[in-house]
C-alpha cells in the first residue's frame, strides 16, 4: 500500500509440529522460526507467536520463552533479579509430567533494514532444573496432546 501507515505489506509464518525440549539453563532455538524481507527500512514488523503448549516437566520449575530476531531479543521485562524473558510459565503442582500450557505473545518490532530477517523462538528452564517441552508433554502417555506452534510476522507500513 502506498500514502498512510499501518497498511500489511506481507505475511509469512513458519511452524513448528514436532515436540521440542531441552534442560538449557541459557536460551537455544526451538526450531520455530521465520524469515522476512522487508520492503522498506521504515517498516514495522508485528510477531505473533503460538504456542500450542508449553511446560517444565520438574514440578514446580518454570519455562522460559523469548522472542529473538537474529540474535536481538525483540521485547523482555526488567528484572533486578531473575531473567529477563518474554513470557514465563510455572504450574505450581506436585507433578509437572503431564503439564501443557498454551501460549499467545504480540509484539511490534523495528528491525530498520531491507535485508533477510530471521524471527525465532527460544526457550529455556532458566535457574531451575527439569526439562522444558514444547508441543507436549513429559508424560508419553495416550492422552497427550501433540500440539503445533506457529509464528507469523506482518511486515507493517509505516
Amino acid at each position: 500500500p502506498t500514502g498512510g501507515g499501518g497498511g500489511i505489506i506481507q505475511i509469512k509464518q513458519g511452524t513448528l509440529t514436532s515436540k521440542f525440549n531441552t534442560a538449557s539453563a541459557t536460551m537455544v532455538d526451538s526450531g520455530l522460526s521465520v524469515s522476512i524481507t522487508p520492503t522498506s527500512s521504515t517498516s514495522k514488523i508485528l510477531v505473533h507467536v503460538s504456542l500450542g503448549s508449553l511446560a517444565n516437566s520438574s514440578a514446580l520449575k518454570r519455562a522460559f520463552m523469548n522472542i529473538v530476531r537474529g540474535s536481538t531479543n525483540v521485547i523482555t521485562g526488567d528484572a533486578a533479579t531473575g531473567d529477563e524473558v518474554t513470557a514465563a510459565v510455572c504450574i505450581r503442582a506436585a507433578d509437572d509430567n503431564h503439564s501443557q500450557i498454551p501460549v499467545s505473545f504480540m509484539a511490534l518490532d523495528s528491525p530498520a533494514t531491507t535485508s533477510a530477517t530471521t524471527y525465532k523462538v527460544q526457550l529455556s528452564r532458566g535457574g531451575d532444573s527439569g526439562t522444558v517441552y514444547l508441543n507436549g508433554s513429559a508424560g508419553a502417555d495416550s492422552y497427550g496432546g501433540n500440539a503445533a506452534s506457529t509464528i507469523i510476522v506482518m511486515e507493517v507500513s509505516a
